[in-house]
């Protein structure tokens, strides 16, 4: 008889990665941004500060209004779970483990503006502000985590249809266990 599995709400939580790499990468453009103030020109340091400040606020704009919409969602799902997300799957069909997986994962990807509540039915683009470089890292994150393989990802029926929460639950359900 084989080894049962522990329940999803035993699942190890996601380590914490090392920002190491990134912070080198932030201190050098820091430091050759300095050394570019120090030998420009006046008018050439002006434009700069003029694109800086540009930057700054356009980043913040949008910032304030992707947090707003993830508040106004929100406050739209209070009182949802991760309860009200599983009952959306057949869990006879779809492992527990990759379901509670993508939760969590998606809720800290929304983390740094609003953990709202996910639905499954949740598109994964417009709804939660994802693009498919951010899919792609969410699913290896994902698979890691709930124990499944990435390979032979183009055999997956799901390949290319990845749109909405359910669909990226579906996609690493079909891949085959470590």
């Amino acid at each position: 008889m084989g080894a049962t599995r522990l329940p999803s709400r035993k699942m190890a939580k996601k380590a914490k990665q090392p920002v190491i790499a990134l912070t080198l990468f932030l201190t050098m453009l820091a430091v050759g941004f300095g050394y570019f103030v120090y030998v420009s020109s006046a008018r050439v340091l002006g434009i700069g500060c003029a694109v800086l400040c540009v930057f700054c606020v356009w980043t913040s704009v949008l910032h304030r209004r992707e947090k707003q919409r993830l508040q106004t969602l929100a406050c739209a799902r209070e009182g949802e779970s991760i309860c009200h997300f599983a009952r959306s799957f057949d869990k006879r069909i779809t492992d527990t483990w990759i379901i509670r997986a993508v939760y969590q994962e998606l809720q800290v990807f929304l983390g740094p503006f609003v953990a709202a509540p996910v639905r499954a039915s949740d598109l994964l683009s417009s709804d939660l502000g994802l693009d498919a470089d951010d899919m792609d890292d969410l699913i290896v994150d994902v698979a890691l985590r709930a124990g499944r393989s990435l390979e032979r990802t183009a055999c997956n029926p799901y390949y290319g249809k990845v749109h909405t929460v359910s669909d990226m639950v579906l996609f690493v359900n079909a891949q085959s266990p470590v």
